[in-house]
């Protein structure tokens, strides 16, 4: 996870890279590498599941933005057995970020009118620490493996 953990690392550092006056720059960065520090700390989490070392990295192009939002949705509008209760909580943390930093993430690529603000772009940047935190509680459990697949297999609408 040395990429994910560096990305975290590199938010962090672009959202306080200015102390008196930041640039839009770093903080649009910020807020976009938040993101992929979560998306690669996911993806990476999937592949290294697999063991054929030498298709990891084929795998790794097969994940898709939008499916993984998609699949992330899904996971926090479940309803998970009571007895995982603190499982699902904290795998909904994770999706939940997922959604909500590739939306920010949108914004800060995309969205000229938007003028960000370093107290918003920190709130973003810790709510993907956060997730990466719930994610290393639980990255070992069967929820967590489960949704790792759903982020790879688009669900089939037979």
């Amino acid at each position: 996870m040395a990429l994910a953990d560096d990305l975290l690392e590199q938010a962090h550092h672009l959202a306080r890279r200015e102390p008196k006056r930041p640039k839009q720059a770093s903080l649009r960065r910020a807020v976009s590498t938040a993101y992929y520090s979560l998306f690669h700390l996911l993806v990476s989490s999937a592949i290294f599941q697999w063991k054929s070392v030498h298709q990891r990295s084929q795998m790794a192009r097969g994940f898709d933005h939008g499916a993984m939002k998609d699949a992330s949705k899904k996971t926090v509008n479940r309803q998970f057995d009571p007895t995982d209760a603190a499982i699902a909580a904290q795998l909904k943390t994770v999706a939940r970020a997922f959604i909500d930093l590739q939306q920010y993430r949108h914004a800060a690529d995309y969205s000229y009118l938007k003028k960000w603000s370093r107290t918003e772009v920190q709130s973003h940047v810790d709510t993907a620490a956060t997730a990466f935190a719930s994610w290393k509680t639980i990255q070992h459990e069967k929820l967590a493996k489960d949704y790792l697949v759903s982020l790879l297999i688009k669900e089939r609408k037979d």
